[in-house]
């Protein structure tokens, strides 16, 4: 029974960290839209219907010594308000249950209605509800028209908590065709 327990707080624990990275209020893009054509008018929170959350992978091991789960080959996390898809996931856990980091390796991918998160590597720390995404790292916004945003770097840093990011070395910032009206007025 113990065993079990603690299986279902690590996928409790596994749910809340990645729900926090996908499925923030800011896209990553805010202040960029906000320095190119004024603030934004926030839209109202959209409820979204609770579902189990189904994680698969080809294979699963835990360390109970180490307090870590590894998932590995084909590993798909679907939850009702995002997809994760990797080749591999580490869970580490403080004590028992308690999340402290996730390690996602290898085509890292998640995906919800309107915003898309790819790259090599991904390290979400809870301590500080820092996410890290390394090696071809790009998000993606799609707004009400089909028109996507898409900010890239080598590494993108996500303060959940804090709702800011930085993108360094190289960042690329690519703004759908009219929606840099801020820009009217710059040029003679």
């Amino acid at each position: 029974m113990k065993q079990m327990m603690r299986w279902f707080g690590l996928l409790s624990a596994l749910t809340v960290a990645v729900v926090a990275w996908a499925a923030e209020d800011d896209d990553g893009m805010a202040a960029a839209r906000e320095a190119l054509a004024g603030p934004a008018k926030s839209a109202p929170q959209q409820q979204i219907a609770l579902r189990d959350t189904k994680i698969t992978a080809d294979k699963m091991e835990y360390n109970y010594k180490e307090a870590v789960a590894v998932l590995t080959d084909n590993v798909v996390v679907d939850d009702a308000r995002f997809c994760l898809t990797s080749d591999r996931l580490f869970v580490f856990l403080e004590g028992t249950n308690t999340l402290s980091q996730l390690v996602v390796l290898g085509r890292v991918s998640v995906s919800n209605d309107n915003r898309r998160a790819s790259c090599d590597k991904a390290v979400y720390t809870k301590a500080d509800g820092r996410l890290v995404m390394v090696g071809n790292a790009k998000l993606k916004n799609i707004d009400k028209n089909g028109k996507e945003s898409v900010v890239s770097g080598d590494k993108i840093t996500i303060w959940v908590d804090d709702q800011r990011m930085e993108v360094y070395p190289r960042p690329m910032l690519t703004i759908p065709a009219g929606a840099a009206e801020g820009f009217k007025g710059m040029m003679p």
